[in-house]
């Protein structure tokens, strides 16, 4: 998967300003679990129970580095207030602005320190698990000699982030869609990252139960569609129908935010698209829905083609049957097929005649002949043979058994599978037209 700091940067600055709400000191040492209509960077008015100013000179030393705008000088004012007042009831809020400045600047590193150290004061800092929940997925690499301490690490920061949001209350001055935008937001990343944990431990069921509630909150959060796709096609046994949906709709997400990710992934659906489904017909119809529908619709099954006929023991219908066994798939499958035997040369080949007429070329015959048994039974034929070096093939008659051989020139795949082929027939051919009363056959044979 690849990375892209600007990605970090532009959802962060999304997530902290959601709703132009953030978690602030208010009144206990669990302050954080309150939503007030504070940002981060707001000096809190003093209470008369909990975190307390201890002087004037505190209180004026966070408002300055509260209000000022240049982020190197606020970043600056920070680590003043963090020297200055070490034992500050509103340490936590210095740190939140270091983490908040750096995440915007991209300096994604220097962000996650400063949201550990957030933690550290105050371990129900939403906007600090927040943070780490967002970035840790893009982060991780599971060949770190701590990825699995990592990854647990990472499990119980989202695990807590969902249980304090469970106890936010909803102040009276904020609106409910303001307040339930920002706890979809919260908990959408923090679902998230469960999902993705469970995901890289091989843990499905729990990958796909948490990816689908973060889903829930956040329907187009392509990052969140395709791990749950992943995890729908990784399940034993996969689930290739919900994988492929969401694999698809993810892709389309991709597509429309310009991600760097859409070349490998639409190789990759193409691919598990025809593993699964035997040819890709069909895979632009899933697609075309899952640009309008965030879920499958009831029932959706992508289904398997039928799988190749059991061998019969006859040379010929085995050997029919394997060469045009991928050019009934249709699509891409079907093109490779043709491109790997058109012009390939087949013989030892029999069958009987359906009918005999002339071609477009007054010296060439169109032998329709009718390997398979079915096809005989119903009068029709799969082979074309254009002969045009022996005039006698005028004289075979229906049902007349003949060996051929020829180059593959051309087929039809609808309404049945036919093969054109450039040839003649090699067994022995009448010397006169049919006897009175089993006259030639010169129709169309279908």
């Amino acid at each position: 998967m690849k990375k892209t700091t600007a990605l970090w940067t532009l959802t962060l600055m999304v997530s902290f300003s959601c709703a132009a709400m953030a978690v602030e000191p208010s009144g206990s040492a669990s302050h954080s679990s309150v939503l007030t209509m504070t940002t981060p960077a707001e000096a809190p008015p003093q209470a008369a129970s909990g975190p307390q100013w201890k002087s004037r000179d505190e209180y004026d030393a966070y408002s300055a580095m509260a209000n000022e705008k240049d982020p190197d000088k606020q970043i600056a004012l920070a680590q003043a207030f963090i020297q200055k007042f070490p034992t500050s009831d509103f340490i936590s809020g210095a740190y939140t602005v270091e983490m908040t400045v750096y995440a915007k600047k991209g300096n994604t590193d220097q962000a996650i320190d400063a949201a550990k150290k957030v933690l550290s004061s105050d371990a129900n800092n939403l906007d600090a698990l927040a943070f780490l929940s967002y970035v840790f997925p893009f982060k991780y690499k599971k060949e770190d000699p701590n990825a699995a301490t990592e990854l647990t690490q990472a499990q119980a920061n989202a695990q807590h982030g969902l249980e304090v949001l469970q106890k936010l209350q909803k102040p009276a001055s904020v609106s409910q869609d303001a307040y339930d935008t920002y706890v979809k937001a919260k908990r959408a990343l923090f679902n998230g990252t469960v999902g993705f944990v469970a995901l890289q431990q091989t843990n499905y069921p729990d990958a796909i139960k948490y990816l689908k509630q973060a889903k829930q909150d956040n329907p187009s959060d392509v990052y969140t569609v395709y791990r749950l796709a992943l995890a729908y096609l990784l399940s034993s046994p996969p689930d290739d129908d919900n994988g492929i949906w969401y694999y698809s709709r993810a892709l389309d997400l991709a597509k429309a935010a310009n991600d760097p990710n859409v070349a490998d992934w639409e190789k990759y659906l193409n691919q598990t698209y025809l593993a699964y489904h035997g040819t890709d017909t069909g895979l632009s119809d899933i697609e075309a829905q899952a640009k309008t529908q965030s879920d499958p619709p009831a029932g959706f099954a992508v289904g398997k083609v039928q799988p190749p006929p059991a061998k019969t023991g006859n040379n010929t219908v085995d050997a029919f049957n394997d060469l045009t066994y991928q050019l009934k798939l249709g699509g891409v499958t079907a093109q490779n097929q043709w491109d790997a035997i058109k012009g390939q040369p087949i013989s030892n080949f029999g069958g009987t005649v359906e009918s005999v007429e002339k071609g477009d070329d007054p010296k060439t015959f169109l032998i329709h002949i009718a390997v398979l048994p079915d096809t005989k039974s119903s009068d029709g034929y799969d082979i074309v043979l254009k002969d045009s070096t022996q005039p006698n093939v005028k004289n075979l008659a229906k049902d007349d058994s003949v060996l051929f051989k020829g180059t593959l020139d051309s087929y039809v795949a609808t309404p049945s599978m036919i093969l054109t082929l450039v040839g003649e027939v090699t067994s022995d051919l009448p010397d006169k037209p049919p006897a009175k009363g089993r006259p030639a056959h010169h129709g169309s044979g279908k």
